[in-house]
């Protein structure tokens, strides 16, 4: 029984964390060489992960004021879990052939959330098995946290939200944790909710860009080997009849265009999203943390992304078939389905 979970007796917590973070790897690869995972693969997984450590090692002098050495590293384990195995399990809904998959909201997130405190529960018995250090064991209370920090990243799109604050989105996407005053949040999911979105922020502009382009493919994978072929979509002009020349040039403009929109609205929503930190933690998180988050570099997705409607296809191709999607070998999945 032991064989499954390690190779060597953990002596300490933190030998534990090794063998359910290769579980969680091993999972998210499975996943995403399954269902042609684009965007929500291990190369994500590492990226929220690495955010969501930054933030904590950002703040992490503040929380030591009223935690101890050991409190602090065993959070900060947990913390490396969450945004590992956040979306670990990626469900989408039936979606006939050469149209978009979509996803209801919050069933691959709590069923990601499921899955991990399940071998975590089958890891804790076999260390009691063994009658090791029940330090070793993660508690019910950590457990807890690890599923509340991946259900902190659920999003939902909120059609009214241009009613609420005139510089959100009509259809507004966001994470409800983040609002929610009547229920009692956790850093762990305050944090792994930030880092989740917080590709712009704290990464910059060609991260945020490429990301857009990486979920469109993923949700559009049967578009994929049109729209990365550099001189077949330049090509379109010619050989689509206008009906499907609208009609194609009008979805890629919506994506392009969604991604312009929500890097406005990451910058709109900041300030309420970090809200729930304590006034030194939030300017920690402004000042060193979320730095290209900024007027400056919308002003740069702005002027990268096309998104007028006399774009051109040799445009939208020279952007989609940008160097560094090319080069980020972040592309290991192709479809043979066209239109």
């Amino acid at each position: 029984m032991t064989q499954k979970y390690w190779e060597q007796k953990p002596a300490s917590f933190v030998d534990s964390l090794k063998p359910i973070k290769n579980y969680v790897r091993a999972e998210v690869i499975k996943e995403a060489e399954r269902k042609q995972l684009y965007y929500h693969n291990f190369y994500h997984a590492l990226a929220v992960e690495r955010r969501a450590i930054y933030i904590f090692q950002a703040i992490k002098p503040v929380l030591l004021k009223d935690n101890s050495l050991e409190q602090i590293s065993r959070l900060e384990s947990l913390i490396s879990v969450c945004g590992l195995a956040h979306d670990m399990v990626q469900i989408f809904e039936p979606t006939p052939p050469n149209q978009s998959r979509k996803r209801r909201s919050g069933l691959s997130e709590t069923e990601s959330a499921e899955k991990v405190i399940r071998y975590i529960a089958h890891f804790n018995q076999a260390l009691a098995a063994e009658k090791l250090d029940s330090s070793f064991q993660f508690s019910e209370d950590e457990q807890q946290l690890i599923r509340d920090g991946i259900l902190a990243t659920i999003c939902v799109c909120d059609p009214q939200g241009s009613k609420y604050k005139s510089t959100f989105l009509h259809q507004s996407v966001y994470q409800p944790y983040l609002y929610d005053t009547q229920k009692e949040t956790s850093i762990v999911g305050r944090i792994i909710a930030l880092a989740d979105l917080g590709a712009l922020g704290i990464d910059g502009t060609e991260e945020y860009i490429n990301d857009g382009i990486l979920i469109f493919l993923e949700d559009n994978p049967h578009f994929i080997e049109l729209v990365l072929n550099r001189d077949r979509l330049k090509d379109l002009d010619r050989h689509l009849s206008y009906r499907q020349n609208s009609e194609l040039k009008t979805k890629l403009l919506t994506m392009t265009r969604f991604t312009i929109d929500f890097a406005r609205e990451r910058l709109a929503r900041f300030e309420p999203e970090i809200a729930g930190f304590s006034p030194q933690i939030r300017q920690i998180i402004r000042d060193r943390v979320f730095v290209h988050l900024n007027q400056n570099s919308i002003n740069l997705i702005e002027k990268t992304i096309p998104s007028h409607s006399d774009t051109s296809f040799s445009e939208l191709s020279d952007f989609f078939n940008s160097s560094s999607i090319k080069q980020s070998k972040r592309l290991p999945y192709r479809n043979s389905a066209i239109l």
